[in-house]
């Protein structure tokens, strides 16, 4: 179902350094921001949800994030209206086979994972065409986008220009 709110909905997925300095500009912005922890984020999520704050970030989040905890990320995704995609590398497998199955195909994909991939054919392959070759495998078509940097998460926060 798409959010008939007056304001977007961005679900981020991944509750680390970036994912979660991500919600700083989106709801800064006038979006309603949902933070979902993945099964390694338990602990972040539950700081968050006690503290307003993400436990290595300097600045408390902006009023009106919202946490989930990984079991919740249906919940989390009804009316989205854009997925970030803040997972590290190691949780690149995880979210492909996981998260991407879950999401309407209307909804598009910002990611801010960094890194490449190698194939057993030794080529290097960007997150995004790693996600698109399993929704190619699943029959499903979504957007998929990337954020270039440089830009770390404290200057994101700190809303530091990097250059």
């Amino acid at each position: 179902m798409r959010n008939k709110s007056e304001h977007p909905i961005i679900t981020a997925i991944g509750s680390g350094m970036m994912g979660s300095a991500l919600a700083f500009p989106a709801r800064e912005n006038g979006n309603t921001v949902r933070l979902v922890g993945t099964p390694l984020d338990r602990e972040i999520i539950n700081k968050c949800k006690e503290t307003g704050k993400h436990p290595k970030l300097p600045l408390p989040f902006p009023a009106g994030v919202e946490y989930y905890q990984i079991e919740d990320v249906e919940m989390a995704l009804d009316g989205a209206d854009m997925v970030i995609g803040g997972v590290s590398s190691f949780g690149v497998e995880w979210f492909g086979d996981v998260i991407l199955p879950l999401i309407p195909e209307y909804i598009p994909v910002l990611t801010v994972t960094k890194g490449l991939m190698d194939t057993p054919e030794g080529k290097l392959l960007t997150y995004p065409a790693i996600w698109k070759q399993k929704l190619e495998k699943m029959g499903k078509k979504l957007s998929l986008n990337a954020i270039g940097g440089p830009c770390t998460s404290y200057e994101l926060v700190a809303h530091d220009q990097t250059e």
